[in-house]
């Protein structure tokens, strides 16, 4: 696999046709395979690609994906090959009887060979544009505690731990365990 430089990479809000591309960053980002599970591949992607395809389709302002793209220009001939993806969400919570809205950060991933080149963090820093365009003062995402790496690209970030969330399933293997963290924009 070739690394990319940032420079002729783009960012825009994702389309139907990006579905495939976007599937395939999510499904190695968020599973590990080997040889002998490889063959689970396939499957997970069109969940994955499902799932995202109905979620694009309702093409609500309530939530966006965006995706870093970059632009190969080779023989005349434009290719966008997708490194990195992140979904934002804008959604209602009921506390005390009182509506709070929030907005929510998601599903942030870049291919692992064009990790720790900035995509990442521009991604972020997009969805909190976003955000703040859209009157929204903080912005949350989870992440697990064992995952140190992304911890460590949000805490650089801005972003501070607000909660430690245990559940029942968390309590028997700790390495599940979420933070909730957010950013006042």
């Amino acid at each position: 696999m070739r690394d990319y430089a940032p420079s002729p990479t783009i960012f825009r809000q994702a389309t139907l046709d990006d579905v495939e591309g976007i599937a395939e960053v999510l499904t190695l980002s968020f599973n590990h395979f080997n040889e002998v599970t490889f063959w689970v591949y396939p499957l997970i992607k069109i969940g994955v690609c499902q799932d995202l395809r109905k979620r694009l389709q309702n093409n609500e302002k309530e939530n966006i994906c965006l995706i870093a793209v970059f632009i190969n220009n080779t023989e005349g001939k434009v290719n966008q090959e997708i490194l990195g993806t992140v979904e934002l969400s804008f959604r209602e919570n009921y506390r005390w009887a009182k509506k709070e809205k929030y907005a929510y950060i998601a599903n942030l991933a870049v291919r692992e060979n064009c990790r720790r080149q900035g995509i990442a963090s521009q991604l972020l820093s997009r969805c909190e544009q976003i955000a703040q365009e859209n009157n929204y003062s903080h912005v949350y995402l989870h992440v697990l505690a064992s995952n140190h790496k992304a911890r460590k690209l949000y805490l650089n970030n801005g972003y501070t731990i607000q909660q430690v969330e245990t559940d029942l399933f968390s309590l028997f293997i700790p390495s599940q365990r979420r933070l909730l963290l957010t950013k006042s924009l």
